[in-house]
């Protein structure tokens, strides 16, 4: 597994993608099971066991079976059912766990059965808002449909901030930054810059969005790679009627990896192969950006990359490219 997650996730922006479906078997009030598909990113999984002896851990957040030891790491094991509301078997002998490893952190949720990778185009993942209205308490960020089953891919990054909220990002708080330039003169200037933020969970959005407006920039906001692409499409034709430069639309674009319709890196490549935007700032920012996929996404054109749980790094980085 470990082969694929160093190629598949951006292989030269070929918005292909591996999933592993999994499943929760949840108890019915009548006595009954019935199976909820969901499914994660090859790319984010390290391994998948049986599960391991764990030790309680004290004052442990809900849904915290305990802790284990995955390779001399100290994991936290998490009831994934628990907290998505599913109830189900108690009996431990059968069930999974998919130990994760992103955002620098390693993690083991339980599962009752793992089965099997699907090789995929973006293309074919659909936004969570084409079946609800996606808020930012909702902890799906795309769905799959394969086998005539609808796999729910799961919003990881904000399971664990919400089991763990000390490593969260929304402890970030940009305005008592010092590393941050907040004199009035500095978000006089970027009151007059506009970024694009493109990313499908509503939580990460929304942080990204809090941090660039809290320091003065505006902010465009996009749910997947396919809205943000045909946002900024119609951005340069509205520059190219009106005789504008681009940037005086739009002056850079932070975009995840991971998206349906269309995935961060074909989007770069996307952009860079067209004249609008072939200079524009742009920002990777991905709770997978190991060195050899940020090798990628600079060759592909990337000006600079940020891992997930470093957000502190948005501000300065934003003011650097666009003010340099």
């Amino acid at each position: 597994m470990s082969q694929s997650n160093s190629t598949i996730l951006t292989e030269s922006g070929t918005n292909e993608l591996e999933i592993i479906e999994f499943h929760l078997i949840k108890q019915l009030p009548n006595g009954g099971t019935k199976t909820c598909y969901y499914g994660i990113n090859v790319a984010k999984v390290r391994e998948v066991i049986q599960v391991p002896d764990t030790t309680d851990y004290p004052n442990a957040q809900p849904h915290m079976v305990g802790v284990f030891s995955s390779r001399d790491i100290l994991t936290p094991l998490v009831d994934l059912g628990g907290w998505l509301g599913v109830r189900t078997s108690e009996n431990m002998e059968k069930k999974f766990v998919i130990v994760t490893d992103f955002n620098r952190m390693t993690n083991g949720f339980l599962i009752d059965s793992i089965s099997r990778i699907h090789r995929i185009s973006w293309n074919d993942v659909e936004s969570p808002s084409q079946f609800l209205e996606a808020g930012e308490q909702d902890c799906v960020v795309a769905v799959v449909r394969k086998d005539g089953n609808l796999i729910m891919i799961l919003d990881f990054e904000k399971i664990i901030a919400d089991i763990n909220p000390e490593l969260s990002m929304e402890k970030y708080d940009v305005t008592v930054d010092k590393s941050v330039d907040l004199n009035q003169r500095m978000i006089t200037k970027r009151n007059g810059k506009t970024i694009m933020v493109v990313d499908d969970s509503a939580f990460i959005r929304n942080l990204i969005q809090d941090t660039l407006t809290s320091a003065g920039y505006n902010v465009i906001a996009c749910k997947d790679g396919g809205e943000g692409h045909d946002k900024l499409m119609e951005l340069a034709e509205s520059a190219k009627a009106e005789n504008l430069p681009i940037d005086d639309l739009i002056d850079a674009i932070v975009t995840d990896v991971e998206m349906p319709r269309m995935d961060g890196m074909h989007l770069l490549k996307r952009l860079r192969d067209s004249e609008a935007y072939a200079v524009t700032p742009i920002v990777m920012f991905s709770s997978l950006m190991s060195e050899d996929n940020r090798a990628k996404a600079i060759a592909l054109g990337a000006n600079d990359t940020i891992t997930k749980p470093e957000i502190g790094k948005m501000v300065t980085m934003m003011d650097k490219y666009i003010f340099s």
